[in-house]
């Protein structure tokens, strides 16, 4: 297992029927009238993604733009239709339907969500919007997943606990061994005197979520390149009850509450696999002292670079998918909350006791509390800029506004020199 650069994604088998909300047709409605221009058609054929090219394409383009939600095209020797609202191409000779989506004029993908990964053929009854697809992730039916093999045998099921579809490794689990050698190589150096012990490490049980971030792996891989499919491996540190959440359900919020004026925006924090301490500092210890974090798989897509303090929750354009604090060499990788459920994947508990690491949360706090500004200063800057405006040039106007918003969020210096 290589923790030190991309993770090469599986293929995944996505479906074509919409999840939750609206009804699917409405849904797919929305979406068509919302959509600019398309400049690219794909379908999922093979195990992979592959683009509609020549008079096809050009065919789909004039129907789409014309406002027909569906329409007729040939390539390959077969003829299909496209159904744009629904998101399938279906054989015109053997019904047969597979999943399809188109990238717009302003990089904004339009593609299937996944459910069961079955195909379909014209005249089977439809799911209803919420309904199973028969493939249910619940914790108390064995599966596949409800096991986790290794080379040095496999986890048992009544193992789990608290963490529900978790199974708890073997120390000898060949796993287990590179987890533990990740996570101590990244937070021993911080640890200090008080040191460190991991009390324990769980395997997370896939299954429908894999599928999902699989498919979003393909998706963004479609939209952004080869490289944009790409996961990497970040650490996931909260609370006690929300990496429990995580772990069992799904992302329910965001992590930035945690770090408060520390927050590169409001999205789900995560640090390199080499830096498990700055996720541990955001890991709450339950009352028996442990704390714990998860390693996972992320998907970043095309990054921007966001600053400190920053309210921003969402891409600022269609250009990008998540978000760093540093290009060069970020610190934290930031999924928004809208893809943290597709975007994230949960693979390794750690559970660990480390009280001089305590000590450092707290003393952290203590001094962010220090670096708040009292209402006094807040009130007395706006009146000053007011009265020098007339003396100092726009750009210096500019950089003072700047440097005086970070200071409200606590994120500026002693001073504005």
């Amino acid at each position: 297992m290589n923790f030190s650069g991309d993770v090469k994604q599986a293929i995944p088998r996505p479906a074509v029927a919409f999840s939750g909300g609206p009804s699917p047709l409405l849904q797919g409605w929305r979406e068509f009238r919302r959509s600019g221009a398309p400049v690219r058609f794909l379908c999922f054929e093979g195990g992979a993604w592959a683009d509609v090219e020549g008079e096809a394409a050009v065919a789909l383009r004039r129907a789409f733009l014309d406002g027909r939600v569906v329409a007729e095209a040939a390539y390959a020797g077969r003829a299909f239709l496209f159904d744009f609202l629904r998101l399938v191409r279906i054989d015109a000779v053997t019904a047969e339907e597979v999943p399809m989506g188109w990238i717009d004029d302003r990089g904004a993908c339009f593609f299937p969500v996944p459910d069961g990964g079955r195909k379909r053929k014209r005249g089977q009854q439809e799911l209803e919007d919420g309904a199973s697809s028969g493939v249910e992730e619940r914790s108390d039916e064995s599966s596949s997943d409800d096991t986790v093999e290794s080379g040095s045998g496999r986890a048992n099921k009544a193992a789990r606990g608290a963490w529900g579809k978790a199974a708890r490794l073997e120390e000898t689990d060949k796993f287990y061994q590179v987890v533990r050698k990740l996570f101590l190589s990244g937070i021993a150096p911080r640890a200090g005197g008080g040191g460190v012990a991991i009390t324990a490490v769980h395997k997370v049980a896939q299954g429908p979520r894999s599928r999902a971030f699989q498919l979003q792996g393909q998706l963004l891989a479609a939209a952004r390149g080869a490289g944009g499919g790409n996961a990497k491996f970040a650490w996931y540190g909260a609370p006690s009850a929300d990496v429990a959440a995580a772990v069992e359900h799904g992302f329910g919020r965001t992590n930035s509450r945690v770090l408060g004026h520390r927050a590169h925006g409001d999205g789900v924090h995560l640090s390199p696999p080499q830096s498990p301490c700055t996720s541990a500092m955001l890991a709450k210890a339950d009352e028996n002292g442990e704390a714990h974090i998860v390693l996972c798989r992320v998907l970043m897509g095309r990054p921007e670079t966001v600053a400190v303090g920053s309210s921003q929750f969402h891409p600022s354009s269609d250009d990008y998918d998540s978000a760093v604090d540093n290009m060069q060499n970020p610190r934290w990788y930031v999924v928004w909350s809208t893809d943290m459920n597709t975007r994230i994947l949960p693979e390794y508990v750690v559970s660990f006791k480390c009280p001089s690491l305590q000590q450092t949360q707290g003393s952290s706090e203590a001094t962010s509390e220090l670096r708040k500004p009292s209402p006094a200063a807040r009130d007395m800057f706006p009146t000053l800029l007011a009265e020098i405006q007339r003396f100092v040039p726009t750009s210096k106007l500019q950089t003072l506004q700047g440097t005086y918003n970070r200071f409200k969020l606590g994120a500026g210096g002693s001073s504005f020199g």
